[in-house]
Formats: C-alpha cells, sequence, structure tokens
C-alpha cells in the first residue's frame, strides 16, 4: 500500500442508465463529484458502450458504461467511491480496480481525447515514465504512411504497356 506521497492509479467502470448517460455534462459532473469526494483527481472519463444488459440492473434493461481513470494518494478512499456509487440513483453498478500496471498511453489509447493532459503529466512525472515519440514525419510534417503489402502493391501497379499476345484462332475439327 503506499505511504506519504505515493499515489495509485485506479480505473473504474460505470453503468448508468442510457437517459442519465444522454445528459453527459451533469453526469460527468456527478462522477467527477464523487471522484472529489473520496480524494480522487480525475485523469479522464469517457462514455464506452450503450448496451442491452444480460438481465436487469434495478429494473434496467439497457445501460451505458462509462470509463475512467483517477488517481489517490491513498487507498481508503477507494471504500468511500465505492459507497457513493451504491447510494448514487445514478449509478447502477460501479467497479474499481488497480490499474498501476497501466501507462500514461495505455490510458490514452483507451481514453481517447478524453484525457486530461495535467494530470496526465503528474502521473507520468511521479512514475517516471517518458512521453512516447509522436509518429514519424516525412519532410512536409505529413505522417508517413504504411507501406503497401505486396498484395496491395501487385493491385495497384498499372497493366504492363504491351498487351500480352492474341491466341492463336481455333481450328475447326473435320
Amino acid at each position: 500500500m503506499p505511504t506519504g506521497k505515493q499515489t495509485r492509479v485506479y480505473e473504474a467502470m460505470f453503468l448508468v442508465d442510457t437517459r442519465d448517460a444522454a445528459i453527459w455534462d451533469d453526469l460527468t459532473k456527478h462522477i467527477e463529484g464523487i471522484l472529489a469526494r473520496g480524494s480522487a483527481e480525475l485523469v479522464g472519463i469517457t462514455r464506452w458502450d450503450e448496451r442491452k444488459l444480460a438481465y436487469p440492473v434495478a429494473k434496467h434493461k439497457r445501460g451505458t458504461y462509462v470509463l475512467t481513470f483517477f488517481q489517490m494518494s491513498r487507498g481508503d478512499g477507494v471504500s468511500g467511491i465505492e459507497r457513493d456509487c451504491r447510494l448514487s440513483e445514478k449509478i447502477l453498478r460501479a467497479l474499481v480496480l488497480k490499474a498501476d500496471h497501466f501507462t500514461v498511453a495505455d490510458m490514452r489509447a483507451q481514453l481517447g481525447e478524453d484525457i486530461r493532459e495535467d494530470v496526465a503529466k503528474k502521473v507520468m512525472d511521479a512514475r517516471g515514465e517518458k512521453e512516447p515519440p509522436p509518429p514519424e514525419a516525412d519532410a512536409d510534417g505529413e505522417e508517413a504512411a504504411e507501406e503497401p503489402s505486396a498484395k496491395e502493391a501487385a493491385a495497384d501497379k498499372p497493366p504492363d504497356a504491351e498487351p500480352a499476345p492474341p491466341k492463336p484462332p481455333e481450328s475447326p475439327e473435320n
């Protein structure tokens, strides 16, 4: 368990009612409030997908999944976050897991543009992670394109300039 100024990163998956997910700003403020009460600092939050549930959860047959990553300096705040989620009318289910094995690049891949760069920078500095290098660019500043496979290159090849020789005419059999 971390001591002192050490932080731990957590991943939380929330299942919410689809009507609440439709009002995204209110839902994110609600989840941020729950995390703030638990002394957590939000790294990022993103809406995943709306799905038909395998069985009804709180009389709901459909739900929307919301993925978050957050960091905390102490582990006892997780129980408070889980308690607040159980008491919330907007959150149907919640699962909070340790995510120390995730790098910031992994979080970025899952959250996309919904990551908070200032908090991500703090996590990287605390862990000693380095920023992954940007994709290679050519002289014009455009990203380098992938090399086509041999099959794609053959399909894109223009036909030979010399046409194929004509077939000899078939002779009638007598």
